[in-house]
């Protein structure tokens, strides 16, 4: 049969074609194989980089965050190694910021309200696991997005003449989203919360990720849980719905130190510190990677509101001393009790010396103001009392003078009915189980 292409006599250099073809293959073969041996190895849980300005470019679990990172603390998270989003569509945000925060979970509520000496304590101002999973699934509900304090506030840019070392940032939201901070405070895991029903301390999952070590009651062994706490169920409610974060924000950890951090008895004085020590930097390191902050709750928890220049100086430099040496430099300062010395005062203006820029007290109604080189805010506080009184005025509540009840803004977050946690009771500290 004749050949479709007319007959042509082949050259030398045809005839070596063939050779030469598999010189080239074998020769990129060696290449690539070259290529897969010698490059640099990424382990599983490294952090990708955020396509925030703010994001850090450091990547290493061992280095610690400089001033600038620790300014607004890198964010980072376990679900920023999905493909880059899109936000071309995203529009500038200028509603009300909302800052909620909670104190550690009650993992066990038959431990917490049993009726005993501390049980109404913990009904007032605790939350259990089962209530912050509905908060989270409220919050997504109704179109709010996590976000971090260093997203919202920092440094001006270039184009701003103000003279102003810390303003308010443009935010660009996909439509229709809300911006929601999370900060839990006293995640030192005190031993009264450890009796009464909280987890023990955080721990490194097997998966790399955080969870928490909690003492199981019935059987009274440690197990490690990631259902129990804030900052693992935050993880894993991330996983099924990733675009309740903005950029891989989480939530906010607010510290004391007069008894340690994260669970690990650290303060001076402790008889095990230097073991503590070294136990919780892989915990604080862990925290980093999934896109946690930290923040300062104060040294030693005292009503800030009584205190002097004196007092406040060296409550600060303790906490600096024994507790940024740990976690790195943070802006954030939470008050502890919500209580503070007079704005502008000299006992308050000790908090701009030692860097916090971003100041929160605590009350339901949102309240954000901006002063020359830091911001002062509110939280709502989401426990026993605020449920409480949510669930007796109802949703539309409406004062006698016939304003509406501050409440009602908790109402508008959150299905209050559905997050209750019907083990609290009806007499705070007197579970129903």
């Amino acid at each position: 049969m004749r050949s479709y292409y007319p007959y042509r006599r082949k050259s030398k250099w045809k005839s070596a074609l063939p050779f030469v073809l598999a010189g080239i293959v074998l020769i990129a073969v060696a290449a690539t194989i070259f290529f897969l041996l010698n490059r640099t190895a990424v382990p599983a849980s490294a952090p990708v980089a955020s396509s925030s300005s703010e994001a850090s470019s450091e990547t290493s679990s061992e280095a610690p965050p400089s001033s600038a990172e620790s300014s607004g603390n890198p964010v980072s998270s376990q679900a920023s190694s999905a493909p880059a989003v899109d936000e071309s569509n995203y529009v500038a945000y200028t509603g009300p910021i909302e800052h909620i925060f909670f104190h550690p979970l009650v993992a066990y509520p038959e431990l917490a309200f049993d009726g005993d000496a501390q049980a109404k304590g913990m009904d007032d101002y605790m939350t259990t696991a089962t209530e912050f999973q509905r908060v989270l699934e409220e919050l997504y509900r109704n179109d709010y997005i996590l976000v971090d304090p260093s997203q919202l506030y920092g440094e001006p840019d270039e184009s701003d003449d103000s003279g102003k070392t810390y303003v308010k940032k443009t935010l660009k939201l996909p439509p229709g989203k809300k911006p929601v901070i999370i900060s839990v405070d006293d995640v030192n895991y005190y031993d009264y919360m450890r009796e009464n029903g909280c987890n023990y301390k955080l721990v490194v999952g097997s998966d790399g990720h955080i969870a928490a070590m909690v003492k199981n009651p019935q059987t009274g062994k440690e197990e490690i849980r990631t259902d129990t706490e804030v900052f693992p169920m935050i993880n894993e409610f991330l996983k099924k719905h990733p675009d309740f974060s903005y950029r891989g924000a989480k939530a906010v950890v607010g510290l004391t130190g007069y008894s340690g951090i994260l669970g690990y008895r650290t303060q001076v004085g402790s008889p095990n510190r230097e073991s503590e020590i070294e136990a919780v930097k892989p915990v604080i390191e862990c925290l980093k990677r999934d896109g946690f902050t930290f923040a300062s709750h104060s040294y030693a928890h005292g009503h800030m509101s009584k205190k002097g220049v004196d007092y406040m100086t060296n409550d600060c430099q303790m906490w600096k001393d024994e507790v940024e040496s740990l976690v790195g430099k943070t802006n954030v300062y939470l008050f502890p009790y919500g209580e503070y010395p007079k704005i502008g005062s000299e006992p308050f203006n000790v908090l701009l010396q030692y860097g916090f820029q971003h100041i929160s007290g605590v009350g339901i109604n949102v309240y954000q103001k901006m002063y020359d080189g830091y911001l002062f805010n509110d939280r709502k506080n989401i426990d026993g009392i605020t449920l409480r009184k949510c669930l007796e005025q109802g949703p539309d509540y409406i004062k006698p003078n016939g304003k509406e009840a501050v409440q009602n803004q908790v109402w508008d977050m959150m299905d209050v009915e559905y997050v209750f946690d019907k083990c609290r009771g009806d007499t705070p500290g007197e579970g129903s189980f």
